[in-house]
């Protein structure tokens, strides 16, 4: 028969294996709410994964003409899609509504390493193109209440096996004069004919999309801006760090109760 204090001793160390259980399942969960705003198995770009610093031009060093790069991993899947402006209302597709998304040589990028060497205006053998024929379903949902959703096309930028800076190319639709536009062009410049005359990434959709906005000067309507988002897929991908490491705690709970038992 087991001493009284022996079995208070037990429930003890019971509570206190149950107290940490749940304190490490929080650790595990609360890093996967903070990606919220999109239904799995995507994920969302924040604004340090984009960055307007490298390779500001002498001639175009102000705020609406700098370079804007996309840092996305190794081992993930990016997808284009309109962005959410509106819980209220349908969302879009972003063919269409925004950029001409369908066709060869429609919208692609450009790995930011493969620019070493070549000129500014010489780059378009640079470009990896996407046709538009890879789509998929992407749900967007309120961050303040889950239960609002809307349902838009996604579609593929492109799959990466490694680590890549990226450049983001897209096409105007027709009215607004059909021009190849980017990320690492020249804005607003009459020596080379662009309608581009600025890009940004500085605002956020309803979704807290990063809103990566193309200023276009329309042939049918003037100026206008023309927005898209990306988010990824990495299926089979490790978990964040701090995830990783809290399984791991949690998987050595779980062993050392197993030897206790055996003992």
């Amino acid at each position: 028969m087991l001493r009284p204090f022996y079995c208070n001793e037990i429930q003890t160390r019971r509570k206190k294996e149950k107290k940490m259980k749940k304190t490490i399942m929080m650790m595990v969960v609360l890093p996967l709410m903070m990606l919220a705003g999109v239904l799995e198995p995507f994920k969302q770009f924040t604004q340090a994964d984009y960055c307007a610093s490298h390779g500001m031009r002498a001639d175009q060093n102000w705020w609406g003409a700098q370079l804007v790069t996309l840092d996305v991993k190794g081992g993930s899947s990016v997808w284009l899609s309109n962005y959410v402006s509106s819980f209220y209302a349908p969302t879009p597709d972003l063919h269409g509504s925004q950029f001409d998304m369908l066709g060869s040589h429609k919208y692609g990028y450009i790995y930011a390493a493969d620019l070493a060497g070549l000129s500014q205006e010489d780059y378009a053998d640079a470009i990896n193109w996407s046709d538009g024929s890879k789509t998929t379903e992407i749900t967007y949902y309120s961050d303040s209440n889950p239960e609002l959703k809307t349902t838009t096309t996604g579609y593929l930028l492109g799959s990466f096996d490694e680590d890549a800076e990226i450049y983001l190319v897209m096409t105007t639709m027709p009215a607004d004069g059909g021009e190849t536009v980017d990320s690492y062009q020249y804005v607003q410049d009459a020596e080379h004919g662009t309608s581009l005359i600025s890009r940004q990434h500085s605002t956020f959709d309803a979704a807290g999309n990063v809103r990566v906005n193309y200023g276009i000067d329309s042939a049918s309507i003037g100026p206008v801006g023309r927005e898209f988002v990306a988010v990824y897929d990495a299926t089979g991908q490790p978990l964040p760090g701090l995830a990783v490491s809290c399984l791991l705690a949690f998987g050595a709970v779980g062993a050392a109760k197993l030897r206790k038992k055996k003992q």
